[in-house]
């Protein structure tokens, strides 16, 4: 088994060591007797990959950054209804702390964690990782744009995670079915679920069967969890840096699976409000990646302005109140 670990001088690198470990695993072989085309439920797909699966710390190295001296920790309730955007956001590194630091949010925009809206500054609380965030620069221009007053961002992706981590009976389903209730609790159910996973998976060898079906479980549960009255986007993600090659400036070292981009693609219903995010394999080549795998600060800022025209969708408030 994988286990992911950082101290505290190597925290920066947990994604790289966990995806390199991931790739290791590919020479293990797929359960016998299970065509790779059949669909299993997720109970069958956690056995099919039993001893596959990344094992995490059960926290990570969580990001807690205290903010200004003085600064007070926010009031969740007083942020809460009217047009307050309430985000709630997983995966793996990418969607944690990875990005080159140093962005403070201008706009009203919160980091929910522990109970508390604190002001959303580089790292967000709650998601691994000790540098920057991509998800402060949208909060940014969402508040800019008008399209909401506030936004807030409870952020719990975890580096190296898989889909088989945060769908049913993975380490991480736990946590993201608590940190809904959470947000429900306090009085800020989501009005919006963003997804940035896959490279973990695409190193792995997960079959895209397979990750349809867990995806597809996943969004199920959130779904019972919170209703029909907000937007799931899942992006598409699974470009890595081959760590049999590992020279992050060759991009013939880079490796990436178009079956599972096509299988997170396949899992949207605008019917149902689920949709397709940005593709970053396509969007943050390997140029714009700090270390071969995590983003730079220009490729965040264009990560986050792609989440723009998704969020700006024709039922928004901004739409709503016109």
């Amino acid at each position: 088994m994988l286990t992911l670990y950082a101290h505290r001088g190597s925290r920066l690198t947990l994604g790289v060591a966990g995806l390199a470990a991931l790739a290791l695993l590919l020479l293990q072989p797929s359960a016998p007797g299970v065509a790779a085309s059949q669909v299993l439920s997720p109970d069958a797909i956690q056995a099919r990959y039993a001893g596959r699966a990344p094992v995490l710390p059960e926290t990570g190295e969580l990001a807690v950054f205290p903010g200004p001296a003085g600064e007070p920790a926010g009031d969740c309730a007083a942020l809460a209804g009217g047009r307050t955007m309430v985000a709630l956001v997983f995966g793996q590194s990418n969607a944690s702390n990875t990005v080159d630091p140093g962005y403070d949010s201008r706009q009203p925009v919160y980091a929910f964690f522990g109970g508390s809206c604190q002001k959303a500054h580089d790292a967000l609380p709650g998601a691994t990782g000790a540098k920057g965030s991509s998800w402060p620069r949208l909060g940014d221009r969402v508040v800019s744009s008008g399209l909401y007053d506030t936004v807030i961002f409870a952020d719990i992706a975890r580096g190296g995670s898989s889909i088989l981590n945060w769908g049913p009976g993975g380490t991480l389903n736990p946590l993201l079915l608590n940190t809904l209730d959470d947000l429900i609790a306090q009085g800020l159910p989501p009005t919006h679920i963003l997804f940035h996973q896959g490279e973990a998976d695409c190193a792995l060898g997960l079959d895209a069967p397979d990750y349809r079906a867990m995806l597809e479980a996943v969004v199920s549960q959130i779904r019972q969890r919170v209703g029909e009255e907000n937007d799931i986007i899942v992006a598409r993600a699974s470009l890595y840096l081959d760590p049999v090659c590992s020279e992050h400036s060759d991009p013939a070292c880079y490796r990436s699976c178009p079956t599972l981009t096509a299988a997170q693609t396949e899992v949207a219903n605008p019917a149902r409000r689920i949709f397709s995010g940005p593709n970053t394999d396509l969007l943050v080549p390997w140029f714009d990646r700090n270390d071969g795998y995590h983003f730079t600060a220009k490729a965040a800022d264009r990560f986050a302005a792609a989440w723009m025209p998704l969020l700006a969708r024709g039922d928004s408030p901004v739409s709503a109140a016109q």
